[in-house]
């Protein structure tokens, strides 16, 4: 299978206003390959993993998790490692691996959560991101 780099920005791809300086990185992955996201539900659970590349981070303050005909139970976001940036300035950043349990109380036969997070490399900064998972209903 072949993939296309994710673009660095709409006037790089169009060729304006480019710098003079060569590129340090122009061989990005798709964000799909950079922040891989999968999740296991149980009874009462709902876990959510990202695998993230060398060399890649999510923004803490982008990740957002919200349900749609399912009541999620209280939970906390870990506490992210400090950095800075062009992008966002001081915040914090999750590298490799980074492990969500969400508590499920209530689950409709339709019922699903939406996961919005954003995520950067040196050079580049993917545009926000939202996947939406299915949840099963258990009894």
């Amino acid at each position: 299978m072949v993939t296309q780099p994710a673009q660095a920005g709409i006037f790089d791809w169009l060729g304006i206003g480019a710098s003079e300086e060569p590129q340090a990185n122009t061989n990005f992955l798709p964000v799909e390959q950079a922040f891989v996201l999968t999740s296991r539900q149980t009874t009462n659970q709902l876990q959510l993993r990202f695998a993230i590349e060398p060399d890649y981070y999510l923004y803490r303050h982008t990740l957002a998790v919200s349900a749609k005909n399912a009541q999620l139970g209280d939970w906390v976001l870990p506490d992210g490692s400090p950095h800075e940036d062009e992008y966002f300035g001081k915040s914090q950043v999750y590298y490799q691996p980074l492990i969500l349990n969400i508590p499920l109380k209530e689950v409709a036969s339709d019922g699903s959560v939406e996961i919005r997070y954003q995520g950067c490399t040196t050079g580049l900064c993917y545009p926000p991101q939202t996947i939406k998972i299915p949840l099963k209903r258990e009894g």
